[in-house]
Parts: C-alpha cells; structure tokens; sequence
C-alpha cells in the first residue's frame, strides 16, 4: 500500500466517527490557536522593533560608560561606600561615574584598534525654525563617528554647520523632504554667563526615516555640537566631564570588537555596539514568547490525551478488522503507521484549522488596533504572521500528536491476528 493510499485510508478512518473526530481536532485547534496568536503577537513586536531601532548602523561602534561595581555582599539598595581619589590626576574618580576628555583620551590610546573617539555632549537646544516661520521644539545630538542612519531623503552629515532633520519636524516644515536638502534652519538655544538665547545656522543635508532613536533628535555635526556645548558648559564646574563616549573601531572584524569590549571591562567599563543593544530588546521578547507560549502548550497536552483517547476507542472498536488486515499480510510497520498516521492527521487538521482562525482574528484585531490605540504607532501591526513560524507551529502540533498516537498505534501492531479475529 502506497503512502497516499495510507492517507486516504487514515481520513477515512477518522470520518467514521466524525463527531469524536471533530472534538479532538477542535482541542487541538484551541492549542494551535494560542500558539499562531502568542507567535504573532511577538513577530509583530519585533518587527515593528527592528523599523525602528534599526535606524542607525555602526557595529563597529562601542558604546562605552564606567562599570557599576558594588562592593563583594554590598546590595544594590545600600548607598556606595566613598573611597578617596588619588592625588594622581591619571586616575579616574572612583566615586564618579563621569570621566574626563582627556582621561578617554589616554584611555583610548590604550588600544591600538580604536579608530577614533567620540565624547557625548549634553547640549540643551530651545528651537527649531526655518525661513523664519514657526518654532518648534528640538533636541539635538551628534552620532558618534562611524555611525550611519538610514534617511528618507539627501546625505550623510560630512562637515560643519549641518543637519538631518528629525522626520516629524521635516514634516511641518515641507512634504516634499527632497526640497529641504539645501536649505538653511535656525537652531536656538541659551548659552554664555549669564545665559542668553543665542542662534545658529545650519544647513540641512538629509530628513531622517521614523524611528524610536530617529525620532528623539536631529542630527547634527560634532564641531557644532562642541560648540553648543562650549557656550552652555564653559566654566561650570562639570566642564569637560563626560558620562558616555564611544570608540570606532578599525575594520568590521566582530571578534576585534569583542576583544575591545572585554578589555574595556577589565579596566572599569561597560561597552556595548548597536547589535547588544538590539539583541537585548530581542531576547526580552523572546522571554514573553516563551512565557505567553506555555499557556498554548498546556492546551496542547491537554489535547494529546484527547487524541490518545481517540486512538485508543477506535483500536478497541476495529480490533477484528485489524486483525483481518494482518491475516491478510498486513504487516506490524504498516499497522503502527496507519495509526500513526491518523494521529498526525488530527494534528495536522487541528493545526492548519487554529493557525487559519488566528489569522483571520489577528487581520481583524490589526485593522481595529490600527484604527483606534495604535495610531501613533506609524508601520506597527499588532500581529504578524510568518510562513516559517506558520510551518513550525505546524511541525511542532504533528509532532506533538505523533507522541500522543505512538501508545495506542503500537497496541494495534502488537494485536495477535487470530486473537483479534475473535474479539466480541
């Protein structure tokens, strides 16, 4: 007997008794459900996540600050015990979490592999306005040095006096973003002693697509930034203290980086690329898959018992034909795998009927969502339904079912011919 003639016999086993059938396909149909829906629930997420975040490429860059580091049985709620700096202005202040431009110097100068340093002002800005219009509110920060962002329109920044204008304010200022590139905006802000609004004029070189980071400032050059700064720091008593800077790092060479980062933190830092910071968001996810997915397995194994329970009965109720199969050269691997295969049927009819629901459900719930609480979530989609992700909940529930058959398909091999021509 050919495989597809097994198949056809398998379904029209399982329609003898459609009823008992159909139960047990819905228990599994409910498991199949929850796992397509908890699945597509975080797809969606870390789709709308990689838009987003993956705004901005460099993973030759280290993104560096001091290590936090307690005392060995210090507990993170019991305040830091004060330990005297040295006189040695080499050293860096062990109860500051700030360090010095030229303290990063020395320290980059400690590896040969750095390409160059970029210290991360703190600049305040007021507004942002162009041809002399309306004001709007505006943060302004430069990228580190060997980063890049994706743009909807125009260049890189590669000089002074420029800038990448945040999406929305692009937006206010014209639709058309290719007409802005060229232009001239003026950036306000307070600077000097005492503080007064001061202005600068920048010009714009490219609109910046949306994004969670892409969306919090616009980007401007490093001397300007330096600048800024200056003007607003320049005699303060924090001048010239920095809580973050980052290093580029030569080549694209994963483990060179690697190797940065673990020397950096033997000597009191944390660094970490575009990529940690990216996985780190990824594996939170990951976790609430895996939590939310449990709930679909306990309905899954709740639903495995149905089956060998459906199994089991229909053993018991075609033990004479069985055994008239046998006594006719029906052999015990192609019995067990009849019953097999009818268990991988109710799964594979439980599954393919549970991920169809889900995505009908999860259209409705991403037209409704995107129409009343996700609307400031430009490009977000509640659910997202991968065909990878479809197969493998697919494969996962057959495989679930197959486990669930073994009992009762390896009970129906084992039956003695003559035995069962005589079962009442």
């Amino acid at each position: 007997m050919k495989i597809k003639d097994l198949i056809v016999t398998a379904n029209r086993n399982l329609l003898r008794n459609k009823l008992r059938t159909a139960l047990t396909v819905m228990a599994v149909f409910v498991g199949a459900f929850t796992l397509t829906m908890t699945n597509g629930l975080g797809d969606g997420l870390k789709d709308y996540i990689e838009t987003q975040v993956k705004n901005y490429e460099g993973n030759n860059v280290i993104f560096i600050h001091k290590k936090i580091e307690l005392p060995e049985g210090q507990s993170k709620n019991e305040p830091a015990e004060y330990k005297e700096q040295k006189e040695n202005e080499q050293e860096f202040d062990p109860n500051s979490f700030a360090v010095g431009l030229d303290q990063i110097d020395r320290l980059a100068r400690d590896f040969p592999e750095v390409k160059s340093v970029s210290p991360d002002f703190q600049i305040r800005s007021e507004y942002i306005t162009l041809d002399d219009g309306k004001k709007y509110q505006v943060q302004l920060n430069a990228l580190a040095r060997g980063v890049t962002q994706k743009l909807e329109a125009g260049r890189q920044i590669d000089g002074d006096n420029q800038i990448v204008l945040q999406n929305d304010i692009a937006k206010v200022f014209s639709a058309d973003f290719q007409g802005l590139i060229g232009r001239e905006v003026t950036i306000g802000f307070k600077g000097g002693n005492p503080p007064a609004m001061q202005t600068l004029r920048l010009t714009v070189v490219g609109v910046a697509t949306k994004g969670f980071m892409a969306s919090a400032f616009s980007a401007i050059d490093a001397a300007t930034e330096r600048k800024i700064y200056e003007l607003q720091r320049a005699g303060s008593p924090d001048y010239g203290r920095l809580t973050t800077f980052s290093f580029e790092v030569a080549g694209n060479d994963p483990q060179v980086v690697e190797s940065v980062k673990q020397r950096l933190d033997k000597k009191g830092f944390t660094g970490e690329t575009i990529v940690d910071q990216s996985k780190r968001t990824y594996n939170a996810i990951g976790v609430f898959q895996i939590g939310m997915n449990m709930f679909a397995f306990v309905a899954l194994l709740a639903a495995s018992f149905g089956i060998i329970n459906t199994l089991v009965i229909a053993v018991m109720e075609r033990t004479k034909e069985i055994g008239l199969q046998k006594a006719l050269g029906m052999g015990q691997a192609k019995v067990f795998f009849l019953f097999s295969l009818e268990s991988i049927l109710i799964g594979f009819w439980g599954a393919v009927s549970g991920i169809a629901g889900a995505i009908l459900v999860g259209k409705i719930g991403n037209a409704w969502a995107s129409k009343y609480f996700l609307e400031s979530f430009e490009g977000y989609s509640l659910f997202a339904f991968k065909p990878a992700a479809l197969l493998t909940i697919v494969a996962i529930i057959c495989l679930i079912a197959f486990l669930a058959g073994v009992l009762p398909a390896f009970r129906a091999s084992r039956l003695n011919p003559i035995e069962a021509l005589r079962y009442e």
